[in-house]
């Protein structure tokens, strides 16, 4: 294999996102037939195919993949170069991208970023919160440095830093008629309250899709929202509940008496787990990697 030219990977990854040449020449600006001839080009340097084409535009072959992984690596590396020449120790530029499950985003703000941010002033953290799949995708493609999930699957391309158990528990205002009860709860217990859902894809609603066919019983939802917030302002103005990881969205309510977290009897309950992600084999800049170092070591979800 001789030495690959790394112009003509860019070239490759848009025809790979894009399936075709003409795509990826739109994305590029430049004529279908400069992005065929720089991929065939590539594909001598390597040595094997890395496209099959068809009549509709083309397919990566199996090689493809582990091209794109090079690739990738290739740009991390480059990343993580740029951020040092830029500012060795200083942390004095650079952005960090965490991706969450929206559970932990008011935690995580409190305890790790706002501090973080405000030592560390002129870098920039984002923070956003997704649905699982989302959050894995973005970790996968190096859109984002940093993830933080609530029962994700493992995946081979993950990397899990730190774990912790998050049993799931329902949510009920202090006083609630589920409160006077003894024992954990089962899902036909709930039947009959108002019940507040994340959207489908979450964390917490998937493992709540878990005991639905378990316990062989499909909840009906009055409220669903992506905000945390409208959930527990919901649980507090209702008779409803809603479905929380322990530790996680309501533990201020919680300490204050305001609202309580119930267990439920199913086991499944039990193995739910928060986790903090990384791309495996990943090198993370200076300012992702303290920011990682940060979350292990101070985060309550994990130091307790």
């Amino acid at each position: 294999m001789r030495e690959i030219n790394q112009k003509r990977l860019r070239y490759f990854q848009e025809v790979l996102v894009r399936g075709s040449m003409r795509g990826a020449a739109d994305a590029l600006n430049t004529a279908p037939s400069v992005i065929t001839r720089q991929v065939a080009l590539l594909e001598e340097e390597v040595g094997f195919a890395l496209f099959e084409r068809q009549a509709r535009g083309v397919v990566p072959t199996d090689n493809a993949y582990h091209l794109l992984e090079y690739w990738r690596g290739c740009q991390a590396h480059q990343e993580r170069l740029v951020e040092r020449l830029q500012a060795i120790d200083s942390m004095e530029t650079g952005t960090v991208r965490i991706v969450a499950s929206e559970g932990f985003v008011e935690g995580l703000v409190t305890q790790i970023l706002a501090p973080f941010c405000e030592t560390y002033p002129k870098l920039t953290v984002e923070l956003d919160a997704l649905p699982v799949n989302e959050l894995i995708g973005a970790l996968a493609d190096d859109s984002a440095h940093i993830g933080l999930a609530y029962n994700p699957q493992p995946d081979p391309l993950l990397q899990f830093v730190a774990s912790a158990a998050a049993p799931t528990q329902v949510l009920v205002r202090a006083g609630h008629p589920l409160t006077r009860l003894t024992g954990a709860l089962r899902l036909k217990q709930l039947v009959g309250f108002p019940i507040a859902l994340m959207p489908p894809g979450y964390g917490v609603e998937r493992v709540v899709e878990l005991l639905e066919y378990a316990e062989h019983l499909k909840l009906h939802p009055s409220f669903r929202s992506n905000s945390v917030v409208s959930l527990k302002r919901f649980v507090k103005s209702t008779n409803g509940l809603t479905f929380v990881g322990a530790g996680m969205a309501a533990s201020a309510e919680i300490e204050s008496g305001e609202l309580v977290a119930l267990n439920l009897a199913d086991p499944l309950c039990r193995t739910a787990q928060v986790r903090l992600i990384v791309r495996h084999g990943r090198p993370l800049a200076i300012a992702a990697s303290k920011l990682l170092a940060e979350i292990q070591g101070r985060f309550s979800v994990f130091a307790s």
